[in-house]
Parts: C-alpha cells; sequence; structure tokens
C-alpha cells in the first residue's frame, strides 16, 4: 500500500514531466517560428526543432510506459 509521501512524490514527477514536454514542444514551435520570420533555414532552428522534437518522445515514452506499468501485488 503506498504512503500518502510515495502518492505526492509521483504527482511531483509526473507534473515535472508535463512541464518539460510543454517546454520541448516550446522549443520546437520556436525553431519552426524562426524558419517563417527569416524564410530560410539556419543550423540553430533545425537543432531546437530536433531537442524539442526529441525531448518530447522521452517524456511521452515515460509517460506512457509509467501508466501501462502494473504494481506487484505484495504478500502479507
Amino acid at each position: 500500500m503506498p504512503s500518502e509521501t510515495d502518492e505526492r512524490l509521483e504527482s511531483i514527477r509526473r507534473l515535472l514531466q508535463t512541464v518539460v514536454l510543454l517546454l520541448g514542444v516550446g522549443v520546437a514551435a520556436l525553431g519552426d517560428i524562426a524558419v517563417a520570420v527569416r524564410g530560410y533555414e539556419t543550423l540553430i532552428p533545425t537543432v531546437a526543432r530536433a531537442t524539442g522534437i526529441v525531448g518530447v518522445i522521452a517524456v511521452s515514452v515515460q509517460l506512457f510506459s509509467g501508466r501501462f506499468r502494473t504494481e506487484p501485488e505484495e504478500a502479507e
């Protein structure tokens, strides 16, 4: 049976993962905006988009793998 501290830590972990997910989307969007404003592509927006996309994928995998994880039953 999880304690109240474990539940709070899990909640904080999910909150931080959500923040990182949103930051990754923001960085990828800024890379797209930079390309749209300039009209041509340079290395900086490309790196920003790649970094944002990798961050989003990594956090998404962590979030969804945690949802499908089954907790082992404790023996009494």
